[in-house]
């Protein structure tokens, strides 16, 4: 079992952001919310031949057709290793079509998606968040292995992560647990893993203003991180993800809010790297 994992980011966590991530400690990386249904209809994963330890996040409601896309998704992509079923995303967007943290209104269905994803031979997990059945959903899902963000669906990103609950469903569980929540360093995710709160960690949030966190360090200059990220594995961002990226590497930097105004209505790459260049 892999002990840090990158969180799959909606939005976020593309090919050229794993392979930093990657590059930085990130054991394992996870292709973040593939609808099923997109995929049987010809959507891409958008995975990158030098990725490793990486896994594809399904998102849907009908255990088939989530069965199905894992198929077409696994065949001819060696480079993932292991599936993950999305039954803790608490956006109303994931939600409406059932799936997401909804799926959890409906653990059979659960059981159901995960028996037909194991029909591709890797390994098959499920992220979710807490509630008052957790525990017994744990006990019957089938999966390979759990991973649990300690927040309920409400809560969103509010509020503290219930680091408790995660340690009594490892506790409680047969399979290994990946805690996930809060984690801000690899010591932090490191520390509860020594202390039998689970197997593994999984770093999200805190890894969009920080992929070095994986090592223990922080960014000291955010054009170089800036740069290496769209330097790396001879991937080429997207403008969009080019300024997403910057507006979040420098976070925490003296001037950083009215750097935000900048980037936010900047039209070239070439501004965004001069409104850098100033922090």
């Amino acid at each position: 079992m892999y002990k840090s994992f990158l969180a799959p980011i909606d939005g976020y966590s593309d090919a050229a952001f794993r392979l930093l991530c990657s590059r930085y400690g990130a054991e394992a990386s996870c292709v973040p919310l593939i609808n099923a249904d997109a995929v049987l209809v010809g959507r891409e994963a958008g995975i990158h031949p030098e990725e490793k330890n990486l896994g594809v996040q399904l998102v849907g409601n009908n255990p088939e057709t989530i069965g199905k896309a894992c198929r077409r998704i696994v065949d001819g992509n060696p480079e993932i290793k292991w599936l993950n079923l999305n039954c803790g995303c608490p956006s109303s967007r994931t939600r409406s079509c059932g799936g997401g943290s909804a799926l959890l209104d409906n653990p059979e269905k659960i059981v159901r998606s995960v028996a037909e994803m194991k029909k591709c031979g890797i390994p098959v997990s499920i992220k979710i968040r807490i509630t008052d059945d957790t525990m017994e959903l744990c006990r019957k899902t089938g999966a390979d292995f759990l991973i649990v963000h300690g927040r309920t669906p409400g809560q969103g990103y509010s509020g503290k992560n219930n680091w408790e609950i995660i340690k009594r469903i490892k506790q409680e569980s047969e399979i290994p647990v990946i805690g996930n929540g809060d984690i801000t360093m690899a010591w932090e995710g490191k520390n509860y893993v020594k202390k039998g709160y689970c197997d593994s960690f999984m770093a999200g949030r805190a890894a969009m203003s920080n992929p070095l966190l994986f090592s223990d360090r922080k960014i000291t200059d955010p054009q170089d991180m800036l740069d290496e990220y769209m330097e790396i594995g001879g991937v080429v961002p997207g403008l969009k993800d080019i300024r997403l990226k910057a507006m979040h590497f420098i976070s925490g930097f003296k001037g950083a809010p009215a750097m935000r105004n900048i980037i936010s209505r900047a039209k070239t790459i070439k501004e965004i790297r001069e409104a850098i260049k100033i922090i």
